[in-house]
């Protein structure tokens, strides 16, 4: 049976957002309440979509997907395609599934004149680090930095003090 990959359609929302979960639960994720299949509809193929999917199959079983999107890159000078996730099903793994993905999406970036493709890597997963360095993939150096959650809100809290406390001196020093 013949491996082939497709772009996902909204008939997939219920097989992406399961496998969403998965990838989710594989990376030790606790919060996983709003990966519905209605978000996923709405994240995919909504009408102001933020993503893009591809699905590995073979016959009738889904074996894996791929999200991306596209960003932009000052320092490239151009666009890039980001891997959000890459997941492929436990059973499937060596089957070839990771690498059509991979590759389907090369295409695509060369469709569109795109000279770069990023995706993120656990630093302790040492088999998928090897997968895309097989590939191709380099390690910059760089690290991935992120602030989420409470600490978001608490960054996003200290902005909107010290503004209201920067718009009080300017009000008090005017009336003064």
């Amino acid at each position: 049976m013949r491996l082939t990959v497709r772009p996902a359609g909204p008939a997939d929302a219920a097989s992406l957002a399961r496998m969403i979960r998965a990838l989710a639960r594989y990376e030790g994720k606790q919060e996983l309440d709003h990966i519905t299949q209605e978000a996923v509809e709405d994240w995919f193929f909504g009408s102001e979509r933020v993503c893009n999917a591809f699905l590995a199959e073979r016959a009738d079983e889904t074996l894996g997907y791929l999200a991306w999107y596209p960003i932009f890159s000052p320092f490239k000078g151009g666009r890039v395609l980001l891997v959000e996730n890459l997941w492929v099903e436990e059973g499937a793994r060596g089957s070839g599934a990771g690498r059509a993905l991979l590759q389907a999406l090369a295409r695509e970036a060369r469709a569109r004149g795109i000279l770069r493709i990023e995706l993120n890597v656990r630093a302790d997963n040492d088999r998928s680090r090897g997968f895309y360095r097989r590939l191709g993939f380099i390690y910059p150096g760089e690290e991935v930095c992120r602030i989420e959650d409470d600490a978001l809100a608490a960054l996003a809290q200290e902005g909107e003090r010290s503004r209201e406390e920067t718009f009080a001196a300017h009000s008090s020093t005017a009336a003064g």
